[in-house]
């Protein structure tokens, strides 16, 4: 009686065993694409003269505290839906910040009608489009090798 219940017992937690490993390798697959906040880069539109900007100032213009470039030009934000991955890493590690805090402010902006919320896109080359075509605009991507765009050095101090 013993012997088919520990052949029970081995099954089980080979299974479970085999189970674990398949997890642990495929929990960076199922967990969506992570980005590095070393790889998040800050970036404009080419008409913007902007080489630099602090935590501070790229906070207060993604909150929309700061609704013009320094030429007077309009700022245009663009960001990604607020359940995608990197607009999450982007609000956490550069922002310092939650999504749905930063929603909440937008709200406020909007509903008191101190300014207009961010344009949220639907896809990732949306975002890139945006920024490419809009004069004044500022958003998030992985990559650099944009050419219609430029890269901001933030400050994150």
């Amino acid at each position: 009686m013993k012997k088919p219940a520990l052949r029970w017992l081995s099954k089980v937690l080979a299974h479970n065993r085999l189970t674990l490993v398949l997890l642990v390798l495929a929990g960076p697959i199922m967990a969506g694409h992570k980005v590095k906040a070393s790889e998040l880069n800050v970036m404009v539109n080419e008409s913007v003269m902007v080489a630099e900007l602090s935590r501070s100032e790229l906070r207060q213009i993604f909150t929309g505290q700061r609704q013009y470039w320094s030429d007077g030009t309009k700022i245009t934000v663009f960001v990604l839906q607020d359940r995608d991955e990197l607009h999450k890493q982007f609000c956490r590690d550069i922002l310092q910040m939650f999504p749905y805090q930063l929603s909440r402010l937008w709200d406020q902006i909007t509903y008191s009608g101190q300014g207009l919320t961010p344009v949220r896109v639907t896809s990732y080359q949306a975002l890139i489009d945006a920024l490419e075509n809009t004069t004044g605009a500022i958003g998030y991507v992985e990559r650099t090798d944009i050419v219609k765009l430029r890269r901001v050095e933030v400050d994150l101090k």
